[in-house]
């Protein structure tokens, strides 16, 4: 078997920080079988690189060792609901994220510029955030409490910007994309828990 399959079975197992027992139960096999394709003692058929890339959420080009990028680009464009945007996985994200560019993009009242500036510096802001915890290389640019704090004020700011546009009328009886409603669903959830966490917090 492919020692590159292998180990990234390995690698993409330890980063969902599972156990090979918790890992073959999702699968569908049983864990010396798994523990066979990690060591790469068996070869694992087609059936198996399937649900494996869907449960790693990952493309199997990428567990072959086509390609070193996780996500085919081809499933990010596609707006077409697939049974995997039922669960919140980084692919649903970055589909759900496609979703909304491609359609405010048709915006005719300038929404579209506004929302690449809320994009932008939300990915700035993950950016900082992981260079202050150690994720990413420091960066000479960064001024610690200064960035984060213009660029909050920023993304504030371009989050104000955002205007209905009158000519575009939502269609009737159209449901979001799956990938969307799966993001907001989870965001809500994730909102609600923190106002719990913080109102419980309060009382004591």
């Amino acid at each position: 078997m492919s020692t590159t399959v292998a180990a990234r079975l390995v690698s993409l197992r330890k980063d969902k920080r599972i156990s090979q027992k918790d890992a073959a139960k999702s699968l569908g096999v049983s864990q010396a079988l798994l523990s066979h394709y990690e060591n790469g003692i068996r070869e694992c058929g087609l059936d198996f690189l399937c649900r494996a890339s869907s449960f790693y959420d990952v493309s199997s080009d990428y567990l072959l060792g086509l390609s070193d990028t996780r996500i085919a680009a081809d499933t990010l464009f596609d707006f077409s609901d697939i049974p995997q945007d039922r669960e919140l996985r980084l692919n649903t994200i970055f589909r759900a994220a496609a979703v909304l560019l491609e359609k405010i993009g048709k915006s005719s009242n300038g929404s579209a510029e506004n929302v690449r500036a809320v994009y932008l510096l939300t990915i700035y802001k993950i950016y900082v955030c992981a260079v202050n915890s150690g994720i990413l290389p420091k960066d000479s640019r960064l001024h610690d409490g200064l960035v984060p704090f213009i660029s909050s004020n920023m993304l504030d700011h371009a989050l104000t910007g955002l205007k209905t546009d009158e000519t575009a009328k939502p269609k009737k009886n159209v449901p979001l994309p799956l990938c969307l409603d799966t993001v907001v669903t989870e965001s809500i959830k994730l909102i609600d828990e923190q106002i719990a966490a913080m109102y419980n917090g309060s009382k004591k």
